[in-house]
């Protein structure tokens, strides 16, 4: 069998667990499933992670942390902040509809995972880079200035992002979406923007 580096086989294994989340569900995700899944002996899994924990903090950090999309880049310099917003909320939802119901289940079921087994930095750390992304784009890009915190701004459209997402994985209706993420933008905007 040909040698293969720690780090190719221990992005082989990440990405085996996340099928198996993905197909299965994290309760079913035993080490087993996911040697099974690697294609590979348990023992060499537990080689490379000594736990589940290990494994599935490997994961949290796999699936948070390959998750931002950059924001749009402005139409003109003079666009206002809420129409920008909304062409980025359109645009991020086009990557998030090519993914498959079951990638955003896993990384719900990961986050909740994360959260209960007190991985909260790992998931502090994503949503600051998150915010930082989103923050710094929205300040920077066009110099408009906000009634709230910037970060405040980035939290808000983060949190309204994810709970789009949670109401289109129960019920998937891409034209409400697509009418509900308008809607959140010009909602940010109002509560954010200063007058001109």
């Amino acid at each position: 069998m040909p040698y293969v580096s720690s780090a190719v086989r221990q992005r082989q294994i990440v990405l085996a667990a996340r099928r198996v989340v993905e197909r299965e569900g994290l309760a079913h995700a035993s080490l087993r499933a996911v040697a099974d899944e690697a294609g590979i002996a348990l023992s060499t899994l537990q080689h490379v992670f000594k736990t589940r924990e290990a494994l599935f903090g490997a994961v949290v950090e796999d699936l948070l942390f390959g998750q931002s999309v950059a924001p749009v880049a402005l139409d003109t310099t003079d666009q206002r902040f809420g129409d920008w917003l909304s062409d980025t909320l359109q645009a991020l939802w086009q990557h998030v509809v090519r993914q498959t119901a079951e990638s955003h289940l896993g990384r719900l079921e990961v986050t909740l995972y994360a959260v209960r087994g007190g991985l909260t930095q790992e998931l502090a750390r994503w949503q600051d880079e998150r915010i930082r992304l989103w923050a710094g784009k929205t300040a920077a890009l066009a110099g408009w200035s906000f009634l709230i915190p910037v970060d405040q701004v980035a939290r808000l459209v983060m949190a309204m992002i994810d709970g789009l997402l949670i109401q289109f994985l129960a019920d998937p209706d891409p034209e409400r979406v697509a009418t509900d993420l308008r809607s959140a933008a010009r909602a940010v905007a109002c509560v954010a923007e200063a007058p001109a």
